[in-house]
């Protein structure tokens, strides 16, 4: 079954449902709108962030051995959304890819080597 039909399918059970909570449609549509080369680092992010809910022990029941890889998972989890909202906001590729062949030539010109630094 493909994503849009799933989107489709879960799209028209939630009209006839009603249902206020988050759905599996909003999700997969902003997986979609997210760009295909950045799906690896969404899928990290997602699987950190569900380590980090499911199955949380008590803080009494929790070892202290426990407690700083949470705090691990979180902060890696943080570190991972910025990361990824900076990658989305930072601008489209045709720009990237220009300023990565400006800087590669200026760092090759001035070399006192005749072999080029980047290639």
């Amino acid at each position: 079954m493909s994503e849009q039909s799933i989107v489709n399918n879960e799209s028209q059970n939630n009209r006839e449902n009603n249902f206020s909570e988050i759905s599996i449609t909003e999700l997969l549509q902003e997986i979609q709108q997210t760009p295909r080369e950045y799906w690896s680092n969404l899928l990290q992010i997602i699987r950190l962030f569900r380590e980090s809910v499911i199955l949380k022990p008590g803080l009494s029941e929790t070892s202290e051995q426990e407690i700083p890889e949470n705090n691990r998972l979180i902060q890696q989890h943080k570190a991972l959304s910025k990361l990824t909202k900076e990658w989305i906001e930072e601008g489209d590729e045709q720009e990237q890819t220009e300023t990565w062949e400006y800087l590669r030539q200026a760092l090759d010109e001035d070399r006192l080597s005749n072999r080029p630094l980047l290639s």
